[in-house]
């Protein structure tokens, strides 16, 4: 996992303890695009994920002053969207008496959850990885790996010779690879494909 500075951290953590929007636009901007990814993976609906996300850190701003460390921040925001995302698929269950909520609540388990959890996270830490690229080789690499473009696709949208897009491609993987979890998610890329 990508580890944070410390002293950088440490700041950031005083700066949410005291109250100040630094702070707490640290964390927001840390965790809340996988925080909405981790509760869409459970209950299927993009907004609903997004406002259970929110409402995760709104909780963690009225107990700011009840944490003691920043490890305990990402936990606290698992936990209640993971938490909000099983009351929404009960009230939704309940309200529409939708069978196919009642048999996820019934057979979700521990495990499946941490699953969730690890595909939030090193998406997370894919897209905090990518951002290190170099303009034009994170817009290839980015139409390629998650447009599903082809060469000749990227080529002509961008004005490139196929080549030159290639080697963009192979700038940004040599890259890419010195980060442990993207080697893993390039593994599993190249797996899904195969």
């Amino acid at each position: 996992m990508r580890r944070l500075n410390e002293p950088y951290e440490n700041d950031n953590f005083l700066s949410f303890k005291r109250g100040e929007e630094e702070g707490f636009s640290y964390y927001f901007k840390e965790f809340y695009p996988s925080l909405c990814y981790f509760s869409n993976s459970i209950i299927k609906d993009e907004a609903t994920a997004e406002d259970i996300a929110t409402e995760a850190f709104l909780k963690l701003w009225e107990r700011r002053d009840a944490f003691e460390s920043a490890s305990h921040i990402k936990s606290f925001l698992y936990k209640v969207v993971r938490n909000g995302s099983i009351d929404f698929l009960r009230k939704r269950a309940k309200a529409a008496n939708h069978l196919l909520e009642k048999s996820f609540l019934a057979e979700e388990n521990e495990r499946s959850i941490q699953e969730k959890i690890i595909a939030a996270e090193t998406l997370r830490e894919v897209v905090a990885s990518i951002k290190l690229l170099p303009p034009k080789c994170r817009q290839i690499f980015r139409m390629f790996y998650f447009e599903g473009k082809d060469y000749s696709q990227i080529a002509e949208e961008l004005g490139l010779s196929i080549n030159t897009r290639r080697v963009q491609k192979a700038r940004a993987l040599a890259i890419l690879r010195q980060h442990p979890v993207l080697t893993l998610f390039f593994l599993a890329s190249v797996a899904l494909v195969s």
